[in-house]
């Protein structure tokens, strides 16, 4: 189905202008394994430091859109807290990694329609001290599965939670086009040398294949190393119009195009972007080869390897070759989880992926470049994540149930 016309309208037309993430002294890079804090200190630590990139008073937001799996608060309440008198907007989507672009979408329509005027997206949790998705199973039939829903049907059979349930879809891909553990490695090898050079990512420590290989095994094909971390954080952005975007402090990074809930697919390996790809592209009015980075939403690593494939930058099966000879590295063709990923900086429900866009685009990637906050890189790549002169990044939910491209402006 092509972009209407309503949708190119929107296109470029709200922007994000500012970033925050919870940091504190116990966690400089916002993410930790036990925050010590309520969740509602974390989203108002992250909301502050996104109103200060921006440029703009707290008091002057108006509008919040969150998501949550029943794990955290409310945008009345952050609203509140932040002492904001007039609030024209509040949203609270119940899911998770599915609402990672549609989150950021629901607000930008917010302040394209003139309901809000500067509208936080937020992911806030206690993901490892608190809610942990890891644990929803429980075991076969406990847990969240105890009672009735679409896991009544399948707990019985051991999908106990996330890594059971993609584990199966990975089974299968890598039956039908024999893919191997090794070629998953490569994904993970690639994410954890980006996450060296970031001082946010929680998991630094460079890794082999032959790590990989040797890492315990979680649920079949799966290895420790193939999964996404659990971590307390929130992350933060301010999404306004593009106009007022450009009277504010940071440079603006413009909405090209998002979508959000996709049809089922009538394949169990089957990925969103195979319906709403071409749409994205057709709406942000850009071919595939104009996009310079990639964040996809790496729960695991069969699932962003996936995503390369049914996006069209290969065929189905060969992604495995793709990911070679650094084609995705920082100077390769496509760049992809600059920061690590939910696999190695942290797991924030993949808006911290959003994030790590903006400030690609921005060509201030947080990493240890002396003057990265100032956008002075070396490109030095013992120190260096900046990739070079990004204009175009895709990010994505989960499999690709939604979608966003963002893009630099000027």
């Amino acid at each position: 189905m092509p972009a209407s016309q309503n949708e190119k309208d929107f296109r470029d037309k709200t922007a994000i202008a500012g970033i925050g993430y919870s940091r504190s002294a116990a966690a400089p890079g916002g993410f930790s394994r036990n925050s010590g804090e309520a969740v509602l200190t974390l989203a108002v630590r992250a909301a502050k430091q996104a109103c200060e990139d921006a440029g703009i008073d707290p008091k002057d937001v108006d509008g919040a859109v969150m998501y949550q799996v029943g794990d955290s608060v409310g945008p009345q309440q952050l609203l509140s807290a932040l002492g904001v008198h007039k609030q024209n907007y509040a949203s609270s989507l119940s899911g998770g990694g599915n609402y990672a672009s549609f989150s950021v979408v629901q607000a930008a329509q917010a302040v394209y329609h003139g309901v809000a005027n500067y509208c936080l997206v937020y992911r806030a949790m206690n993901g490892r001290s608190g809610v942990r998705m890891g644990q929803l199973g429980g075991g076969a039939g406990g847990g969240s599965n105890r009672a009735g829903g679409p896991s009544q049907f399948t707990s019985i059979y051991g999908l106990a939670g996330p890594p059971s349930g993609f584990a199966m879809q990975a089974r299968r891909w890598m039956d039908l086009y024999d893919v191997k553990s090794s070629d998953l490695a490569n994904f993970a090898v690639n994410a954890r040398s980006n996450a060296g050079k970031n001082p946010r990512a929680t998991m630094r420590e460079p890794i082999t294949v032959e790590d990989h290989q040797n890492s315990r095994m979680v649920v079949d094909p799966y290895h420790l190393l193939d999964c996404c971390l659990e971590t307390d954080v929130s992350c933060m952005m301010v999404v306004t119009t593009t106009e007022r975007a450009r009277a504010l402090k940071k440079r603006p990074v413009l909405i090209s195009a998002g979508i959000g809930g996709t049809t089922p697919q009538p394949d169990l390996i089957d990925t969103g972007f195979i319906e709403i790809g071409p749409r994205l592209l057709d709406a942000a009015g850009i071919e595939l080869k104009d996009i310079s980075i990639f964040e996809p939403y790496d729960n695991f690593t069969d699932c962003a390897m996936r995503l390369i494939e049914d996006m069209g930058w290969c065929e189905r099966g060969d992604v495995k070759n793709f990911i070679q000879d650094g084609r995705i590295s920082l100077d390769g063709e496509l760049p992809i989880s600059t920061h690590g990923g939910l696999m190695n900086e942290g797991y924030c429900h993949g808006l911290n992926n959003a994030l790590e866009a903006v400030q690609q685009l921005r060509g201030e990637a947080e990493d240890l470049c002396p003057d990265w906050a100032n956008g002075n890189h070396t490109f030095d790549r013992s120190l260096c994540r900046q990739v070079h002169d990004p204009t175009v990044v895709l990010h994505c939910g989960v499999t690709g149930s939604s979608g966003l491209i963002l893009r630099r402006d000027g």
